[in-house]
């Protein structure tokens, strides 16, 4: 903090800093600049006279002081508008105003994006960066900010977990982690969030729901390694930057609010009462004295149509010296799984001032959350597949259950005879008797100051920025199971209690200075940005869990009695990165393009602390050649390369140091004539290090048509190394027979393609109007390596868990292969019904076996190799209307519920009867075939994900909008499945069912 106030003082003195004196007469250069068809001020404009030079604010005005007396041009220029230019007198101790209107040639090219650190113009930009505004955010009663850019972008996918508020999970440009974190780093006006991958840390919903979507500005993704390398060892996933709205003109009140209603579009398919019944007649016929008369749907016992509501209220304005945006947001959402809602209150203040003629800007944005979550107990989804249609709802029985404590009176629901482990569940019990929610209070903000040195001979251009930064998240989350449930009467808990408590606490310190001096150095200009960060995480991770509950009475109301003592336990873990980073940009003519940066981060994850993470880029405009300027198509053409480095620190801290651990039976020592249970540490490696990406991206930004068509075109390729495996050791070495240590390889490589094309301009107010954006992506993954020193099964680590047996997993990372790929057995099928136990021969193994090691292969990726999105706005008169398609082509996924209950053996395997999936009415199988690629299925599909249509009309002076949307129209697929998009790795095992949502709203500003 000593530094930071050194900072400031210097700072403020610099204000105060003057010329001492002046060897010839000067006097100042003032005035405003405006887009000469919208009439909208202009930022950023580079205005030069002589040697004298200052950027215009984002109110278009700009100040020249100390401008030589005498007659000279003062010229105005940005790129995507035509250049200004105008001649004045200036007097020795005199004011001259000189007022530009640019006419716009390729306005897009004058667009700001965001990038790390700054702000850069569209037409400079030489790396791969994406950036969506709210005007083209989907609409809908959106809960998760990155719901907004969904389909938004190529080479951006978006998994959504269907549940409202429910974690998202987003990759760019394919998977390039598999035990460190393959989330983004988020980035929130400047605040970079949790410790790297993802938003922070989360009580089950997605930790990013702190943030009103009703708040944010853009949403800006930064694609290639050049761009995000300014991040370093956070930025191996991408980077997120998210601004939020600020803001603008004379004070006005906007209010939003919405009310919607939700339905569930596919649940898994199962047997029927009359087709379970006759399944158990044919198979096990001597449970059928257990079969009830019932017919009933337990689905449609635990789900509901979900109602929903949003309000927002902003209240926001700017002076002439400050700006201010205040706002309040409630939310509640209810799951179409009865249980499962959410609800929050966002609040937020972002305000503006700026001093001493503008020279120091200060800018807050504070945030501040409460989210309460319900879930859907654990349990009420799969047994409403797997229990009985023939059976009852109640049981009117009274006789109390017995106890390890006594006596427990019973729930009045029905449950299959006896108190067997091997026997479904009531669902309906579960989810009326079990307790499971959260409370989560979060605050993210920052302070930041700038100041611009121009006023000072010989710092035009130059400003200084120092950035505070706060992330606080407090959560609370209990779940309470009763005693007397057959779900846990059956496995001996006899009720449980848990309660989690994380805490985190991040703090940042960015420090930086960037200098553009208004005219040229040599051929071009010049932009150059260096700065210090410190970043600081303090995180609690409290919990407590009890079983055998001896009274219900309490509930989650606090500590229940429990029969063995409940047990407690806290990890508190600290963390430091410290980084270094520069970037320097250099501009001949808007012509020539180059930029490179450099980032030195610290971590203290790591025994090897430092590393290094450069970049660098270049573009060409060929659009200004002159060889090129007599095609009339082409509006602009910008080539452009980049290369990077960006390194993954998202995993556990303290992996480079031992730690000390109790033994278990398998790790005692015989001394003294006995076995003693010693604490020994754990195995290490002390040169553990970040797992690191290098990319290449060429690509092309164009413009067709004086801007009728825009868009880009990429090719990418992405290498990411020294990847962290769990690999086994030599036990005599470091004491354990594993260790985590950086091994092995992934690479991405793939193509991407943005459109937007204006096929029709209104030509005049009100008339028809249509445009549309699409994008296009192709990735190809492989597991390069693993671990080179292995042989045989040693390159290969199985995973994918998945339900049918203990420790069974269906998917294997194997070098040669996608990530995640399925390891499965290819069924052999006759008339086209697959044929038990028969599968193609490979490698001369046996056909009728089909297991890991044997015959089983990696086959069928996950991840769709295409992704394609489409969203077209139409406006006529006071009338828009628009629909967005997602499609995914390539992507597999695993059938899990129909392979689980997918054989008539689950009948008899335990003692009652599971219902089974419909898929067994196919394939006839007598026996589980979990390895069989039969339930591996294209999961292919086109998807209508949003339509609205609106009417917006005058009302007391302002306008006023109605509108309604319709999520998840509909669905083209053949999958047969609950949702092809079943998670991140493609496994469908009682996933949360998606929903078609119906929405009405209206907005209104005044």
């Amino acid at each position: 903090m000593r530094g930071l106030r050194h900072v400031v003082a210097v700072l403020i003195a610099a204000s105060s800093i003057a010329p001492l004196s002046a060897q010839t007469p000067t006097g100042t250069v003032r005035g405003q600049i405006v887009d000469n068809a919208t009439r909208m001020p202009l930022g950023g404009v580079a205005v030069v006279i002589g040697a004298r030079g200052a950027l215009s604010r984002e109110d278009g005005r700009y100040t020249i002081t100390g401008v030589p007396a005498g007659t000279d041009s003062v010229r105005a220029r940005l790129i995507g508008y035509g250049p200004g230019s105008k001649t004045v007198t200036v007097a020795g101790g005199d004011t001259v105003s000189a007022d530009f209107e640019l006419v716009p040639q390729a306005v897009h090219l004058a667009s700001v994006v965001v990038v790390g650190y700054g702000q850069q113009r569209a037409g400079d930009v030489t790396t791969s960066v994406s950036q969506v505004a709210s005007k083209d955010f989907n609409t809908g009663p959106v809960v998760t900010p990155q719901n907004l850019i969904e389909n938004k972008i190529a080479g951006v996918e978006v998994i959504d977990n269907n549940q409202p508020g429910g974690g998202i999970s987003i990759r760019v440009r394919g998977q390039a982690s598999y035990t460190a974190g393959s989330e983004p780093l988020y980035v929130v006006d400047g605040v970079p969030l949790g410790t790297g991958s993802g938003g922070g840390i989360t009580t089950g919903n997605d930790a990013l729901n702190y943030l009103n979507p009703n708040d944010i500005a853009t949403i800006t993704v930064l694609k290639d390694a050049a761009s995000a390398a300014i991040y370093g060892t956070n930025a191996s996933n991408g980077v997120v930057l998210i601004t939020t709205k600020s803001g603008a003109g004379r004070p006005s009140v906007e209010y939003g609010g919405n009310f919607s209603s939700a339905s569930v579009t596919r649940l898994p398919s199962m047997l029927t009462a009359a087709q379970f019944r006759a399944a158990v007649t044919a198979h096990d016929a001597a449970a059928l004295p257990q079969l009830g008369t019932a017919n009933t749907d337990w689905f449609g016992l635990v789900d509901r149509t979900a109602m929903g509501r949003q309000q927002n209220v902003s209240f926001a304005g700017a002076g002439p010296t400050n700006d201010y945006r205040f706002s309040l947001g409630y939310n509640d959402q209810q799951g179409i799984l009865q249980g499962n809602s959410t609800q929050q209150i966002q609040l937020r203040l972002n305000y503006g001032q700026r001093f001493y003629d503008d020279r120091l800007t200060v800018r807050a944005n504070v945030a501040g959350s409460r989210a309460f979550d319900k879930f859907t107990p654990n349990g009420v989804l799969f047994n409403a597949a797997q229990m009985g249609p023939t059976q009852p709802i109640f049981d009117t029985s009274s006789t109390p259950l017995v106890s390890p404590f006594g006596p427990v009176s019973r729930t009045g629901y029905y449950n299959w005879p006896g108190n067997s482990l091997t026997s479904p569940d009531n669902p309906l019990e579960i989810l009326n008797s079990a307790i499971d929610h959260a409370t989560t209070y979060r605050s993210v903000g920052s302070l930041t100051a700038k100041y611009d040195f121009s006023r000072l001979t010989g710092l035009s251009g130059l400003t200084g920025t120092v950035d505070l930064g706060y992330d606080v998240t407090s959560g609370d989350r209990v779940t309470f199971d009763p005693n007397n449930m057959h779900i846990v009467t059956k496995n001996g808990t006899w009720g449980r209690f848990t309660e989690s408590q994380p805490q985190q606490a991040n703090t940042v310190l960015d420090m930086y200075a960037n200098y553009q001096p208004p005219t040229k150095i040599g051929a071009g200009t010049f932009d150059v940005t260096g700065g210090y960060s410190y970043t600081q995480s303090h995180g609690r991770f409290a919990g407590l869990g009890a079983t055998q509950i001896e009274t219900n009475i309490l509930t989650d109301a606090g500590i229940p009695q429990s029969n063995i003592p409940p047990i407690p336990s806290l990890d508190v873990e600290d963390a430091k990165l410290i980084s270094f980073f520069g970037r320097a940009g250099y501009n001949i003519d808007e012509r020539y393009l180059f930029s490179a940066s450099l980032r030195r981060d610290g971590s203290s994850r790591f025994g090897t602390p430092w590393a290094m993470f450069p970049a660098a880029s270049v573009g060409w405009r060929i659009s200004q050649e002159p060889f090129m300027r007599g095609i009339a198509a082409v509006s602009d053409l910008k080539l452009r390369a980049s290369w990077g480095k960006t390194g993954n620190q998202a995993f556990g801290n303290y992996l480079y140091t031992p730690t000390y651990q109790a033994c278990n039976s398998t790790a005692e020592y015989f001394f003294g004539g006995q076995f003693v249970c010693p604490f020994r540490p754990t195995a290490v490696d002390r040169n553990i290090h970040w797992e690191s990406t290098s990319a290449w991206d060429v690509g092309a930004d164009y413009s067709l048509y004086g801007g009728r068509f825009l868009g880009a075109i990429d090719w990418y390729r992405k290498n990411t190394n020294d990847l962290l495996f769990d690999v086994p050791i030599d036990p005599a070495s470091n004491l354990s027979n594993h260790v985590v240590t950086n091994i092995g390889s992934i690479l991405n490589q793939g193509f991407e393609l943005d459109l937007i094309a204006r096929l029709v301009d209104a030509q005049k107010t009100g008339g028809f109007s249509w445009l549309v954006s699409f994008n296009g992506s192709h990735n190809h993954n492989e597991v390069v390596s693993i671990n080179p020193n292995a042989a045989g099964t040693g390159t290969q680590v199985l995973t994918g868990n998945i339900s049918g047996g203990v420790g069974s997993t269906i998917q294997v990372l194997e070098p040669g292969q996608p990530i995640y790929s399925f390891y499965t057995c290819q069924q052999v099928y006759a008339g086209g019904k697959p044929v038990q136990g028969t599968y193609v021969l490979n490698a001369t193994r046996d056909t009728t076996v089909c297991q890991s090691g044997l015959n089983a292969r990696a086959a069928h990726d996950p991840s769709p190799h295409w992704i394609f999105g489409l969203t077209s706005n139409f406006t006529w008169h006071r009338f828009d209307l628009s629909f967005t398609l997602r499609s995914w082509l390539g992507n597999y996924v695993y059938n899990n519920i129909a392979s689980n209950l997918g054989d008539y053996r689950e009948l008899s395997a335990g003692s009652s009867p599971y219902n089974l999936s419909s898929s067994v009415l196919k394939t006839g199988f007598t026996q589980q075939q979990l390895l069989s690629d039969f339930y591996v299925e294209n999961g292919s599909f086109l998807r209508m994900d949003n339509i609205t249509v609106g009417y917006a009309f005058p009302w007391a002076g302002q306008q006023l909008r109605l509108y309604a949307v319709v999520q998840n129209a509909f669905t083209i697929t053949g999958y047969s499945g609950v949702d092809p998009t079943a998670g991140v790795n493609g496994i469908d095992n009682n996933i949360y069912p998606r929903s078609r949502t119906l929405t009405g709203g209206l907005s209104v500003k005044f």
